[in-house]
């Protein structure tokens, strides 16, 4: 036999970049995405879910920036296909891969997805290396009401949530690909430059005209800057911009703002890009974004495939209202316990807990070693748990239970029969 004594131990440490959830953050997950899977369904997207894993070359389409941030897996070949594999960074490439493989899927296509994601970027305040994504997408519809239909569903979710003070920043890329044309540059600048404005609200309009300064001419960057403050009505390519605030009022979508200093980091979308900031936490980052990408598809099926989607972020999400004072938590999803405190009534105690989960209640038996009542009481107070089931022999004696409410400390007694009801009501 092993002397566990004489084991060496192994440090008990995560990885940089990741999380573990305990009760309390993983109770509020989950309730946030039961929220917002919901919301989804009611505005008539379908799930659809993908593996983690995929084909580099899928991932990255032979995209410099994409291959920067992927977890390659190491060792691991597809030998079928002669082809490296590596971890998901987002949802919507598994997505246009999904549909390029499934082309009887009638179109519109309204999905949704929840999964895990991996990048390997160097990790800050609410952001990591492995994070939940939410995503909803429109495959098939280049209107403007896809967009709309896409703010409203986001409004929606963030109504759900409790989430009031948030902004969502919205441009083109249309209008960022003019900035060449627009301010005298070359096409090949272009995104050394939209990654220096990308920096706006980090180190200031002084900031990334200093940078642009040793990229571009100073005249040029002069221009560079005019643009950023510019009207959008007067500019080619702004024309989607143009169309939305009418859109927008007759919708009733809220919080808004046209920001031509935001960029998006990956290079496949097409028109609209939007982030979403909460107000009184900016430095959390965004904590949903999106945008539509008309070209993704063309990747896999050699034709363009109109699309557009949100990916909302539900581990900065919670930094960001964590760090607030606003994600309400519980310890623990039981509403009651059955107290255990004479062997003799083992069958009884496991018929009560039987009957109130058959009535939906969520229920546990209290099976710690010591049987003491006060022990068991002290254990249902340290888990918040709102209710105490109890039987000794002289409740068995009556056929009935004591039930105690742990917050107000009210005891009544109650029928074996009435104790479903009596929780019920």
């Amino acid at each position: 036999m092993t002397d566990i004594s004489k084991k060496k131990l192994i440090k008990a440490e995560l990885p940089g970049g990741f999380r573990d959830y305990g009760p309390k953050e993983a109770i509020w997950k989950n309730d946030a995405m039961t929220k917002i899977r919901t919301t989804f369904e009611r505005f008539g997207f379908d799930p659809i879910e993908t593996p983690a894993v995929e084909r580099t070359e899928v991932l990255t389409g032979g995209e410099e920036d994409s291959g920067k941030i992927i977890f390659n897996i190491k060792g691991s070949r597809d030998e079928s296909q002669d082809a490296t594999m590596s971890l998901r960074f987002d949802l919507t490439i598994p997505l246009a891969r999904f549909l390029a493989e499934n082309t009887d899927i009638p179109k519109p296509f309204k999905r949704y997805q929840i999964g895990e994601v991996f990048r390997g970027e160097s990790p800050q305040a609410g952001r990591y290396r492995e994070f939940t994504q939410v995503d909803a997408d429109i495959v098939g519809s280049s209107a403007r009401e896809a967009e709309a239909e896409l703010f409203l569903l986001l409004q929606n979710i963030f109504s759900k949530l409790g989430v009031s003070n948030y902004k969502i920043k919205i441009n083109s890329r249309k209008l960022l690909n003019n900035l060449p044309k627009i301010a005298g540059f070359t096409e090949e600048k272009l995104w050394p430059v939209l990654r220096i404005i990308d920096k706006k609200d980090k180190i200031g309009t002084d900031g990334i005209i200093k940078e642009l300064e040793n990229e571009l001419s100073g005249e040029t960057a002069k221009k560079v800057k005019d643009f950023l403050a510019s009207d959008v009505q007067k500019m080619p390519g702004g024309e989607e911009l143009q169309e939305l605030p009418a859109l927008f009022e007759t919708l009733g979508v809220k919080n808004w703002e046209i920001n031509l200093s935001l960029v998006r980091g990956l290079s496949y979308y097409t028109g609209i890009i939007f982030e979403v900031i909460l107000t009184e936490a900016p430095e959390i980052g965004s904590i949903a974004s999106g945008g539509r990408y008309d070209n993704l598809l063309a990747n896999f099926t050699g034709q363009p495939i109109p699309a557009v989607g949100i990916s909302i972020g539900i581990d900065r999400l919670y930094a960001g209202l964590e760090k607030l004072g606003r994600s309400e938590k519980r310890t623990t999803n039981t509403q009651v316990l059955v107290f255990l405190l004479e062997q003799s009534l083992t069958r009884e105690y496991f018929g009560i807990a039987e009957s109130l989960r058959n009535a939906g209640i969520n229920t546990a038996l209290y099976l710690g070693e010591d049987r003491a009542f006060q022990a068991q009481l002290a254990y249902a107070i340290k888990k918040d748990i709102p209710y105490v089931v109890i039987m000794g022999e002289s409740e068995k004696a009556k056929g009935a239970v004591a039930i105690k409410n742990l917050a107000t400390r009210e005891q009544k007694e109650v029928s074996i029969g009435e104790i479903a009801e009596y929780f019920k009501e």
